[in-house]
This record gives C-alpha cells, sequence and structure tokens, in this order.
C-alpha cells in the first residue's frame, strides 16, 4: 500500500472509530438541490439556477430518493418558462432506489411526458479522500473526498458518524454517507436530519428498460427533435464551469 493511501486509511479509520458509540442506521435526510444554467445567447431575464428540495430516506440496505412531500412548491398557472426549463422540472421528480444487497439501482423518471423504470447496477465512484479536510455540517463532522474525470468535477463531504454508503441522487460510496456535493452545474446541501426509521418503497411506475434501452431511446428523441427544429434545434451548450 502507497504511504498517501495508507496515511488516509489511518485517518479516516480513526475518525470512524471515534464516532462508532452512536453510529446511525436509518432516517431520512432533507436537500436542497440548486441546478446552475449558464448558456450561450441565454436571456439577461432568464433565472441561472432551479432549486428543488429533496429527500434521502435509508436503512443498511435500502436507499431512496425522491422529492421532499413536506415542501409545497408554489405551481404558476401561467409559466412561460423556457422549455428547457419545463424538461428540467420533469427531471427533477425522478426517484431514485437504491439496495445494497443485490447492487441494483432503480430510477423513476419522465422523459417527453412519458413515465419510465429504468434499472441499473451501482456504479462505484473512485473518490479521493482528504482526510484532513473537514467541515461541519448539521452538528455532523464531515470530510472532503473528491472526483475528477473528462466529464465532472465533483467535491463531496460525507460524515463517518452515519456509515453507511448512500448520498443523494446518484452519488455514494463514500465510507459515510454524503451531506453536501458540489460541481460546476449542480450544489446539494443537507437541510435537516431525522434518526426515525422511514418506510422505503421500490419505485413500480413507468415501462421498464434497462440504463442502456434508455439511453438509446434518449438519443432517438433527441435527435428527432434536432431534426424537426432544423440542425440543433433548441439544444444548448452548457458554459458554466
Amino acid at each position: 500500500m502507497h504511504l498517501p493511501y495508507f496515511v488516509t486509511f489511518l485517518l479516516t479509520l480513526c475518525i470512524m472509530k471515534e464516532f462508532q458509540a452512536q453510529p446511525v442506521s436509518q432516517g431520512t435526510i432533507k436537500f436542497k438541490q440548486t441546478r446552475y444554467i449558464e448558456f450561450e445567447n441565454m436571456p439577461s431575464d432568464m433565472p441561472k439556477s432551479q432549486e428543488i428540495f429533496m429527500r434521502l430516506q435509508f436503512n443498511k440496505d435500502q436507499s431512496l430518493y425522491d422529492k421532499d412531500p413536506d415542501h409545497k412548491e408554489e405551481v404558476n398557472p401561467n409559466d412561460n418558462s423556457p422549455r428547457m426549463f419545463r424538461r428540467m422540472r420533469e427531471v427533477a421528480n425522478k426517484i431514485i432506489y437504491k439496495e445494497q444487497s443485490s447492487g441494483m439501482v432503480l430510477e423513476q423518471t419522465s422523459f417527453f411526458g412519458k413515465d419510465f423504470l429504468i434499472e441499473d447496477t451501482i456504479q462505484v465512484t473512485k473518490w479521493k479522500i482528504s482526510a484532513g479536510e473537514q467541515k461541519s455540517i448539521l452538528g455532523y463532522t464531515c470530510m472532503k473526498a473528491t472526483f475528477k474525470d473528462s466529464t465532472q468535477n465533483l467535491v463531496a463531504f460525507f460524515t463517518p458518524q452515519i456509515p453507511l454508503k448512500w448520498g443523494p441522487d446518484k452519488y455514494g460510496y463514500l465510507p459515510g454517507i454524503i451531506l453536501e456535493l458540489q460541481s460546476a452545474q449542480l450544489h446539494i446541501i443537507a437541510t435537516e436530519i431525522q434518526t426515525l426509521s422511514p418506510e422505503i418503497k421500490k419505485p413500480e411506475k413507468g415501462e421498464q428498460l434497462t440504463r442502456k434501452e434508455f439511453d438509446t431511446l434518449r438519443e432517438q428523441k433527441m435527435k428527432e427533435q434536432r431534426e424537426m427544429w432544423g440542425g440543433r434545434g433548441n439544444e444548448v451548450r452548457i458554459i458554466r464551469n
């Protein structure tokens, strides 16, 4: 084992051991999720961010990430926001279920007005833990982890006080639940933590497809839309980084 990795492992182990007296193994975490949008020729009066409120229900074997039913969203019947924003709100209604024992992920989502149930396997992110960088979120001591590849640059803060591998959205697989996640287009931050046992149910709504099948369908529909709108259509290129 290389020395830097060994030191990181020892520091992580020490911090986890410090909190083993009262580990949390079930509960609900509420999140504020902000997505940032900026693209070429963007109208000056268009909002550059969109907020939604989510929750993560979890136990040792299961997690469920969906919209927080306790947060009442104001609906504008005269909504004239761009098509892209309306589609983003539609995507925000997705539900992500994960099961540790089987390694299964189920994502319930809407696409062009139709519901789909997408089956996949849990993808393990190769995080790099910075054991010396810590912060407190809602009274929980969190450690920093980062991941970078050709498509994304992520910063996560996870807490060994909840020693489970869950996290918001599709993220997780750290030695503690993720309470904050940052990227150029996304910021997710925990706003409340409850430790009561939740009732977790698998999503069941929609046509069932594999991830590969859904990605193929999505690409076909997007291609048809680009052709209908002539070349690029209403496609945008995100420039925020």
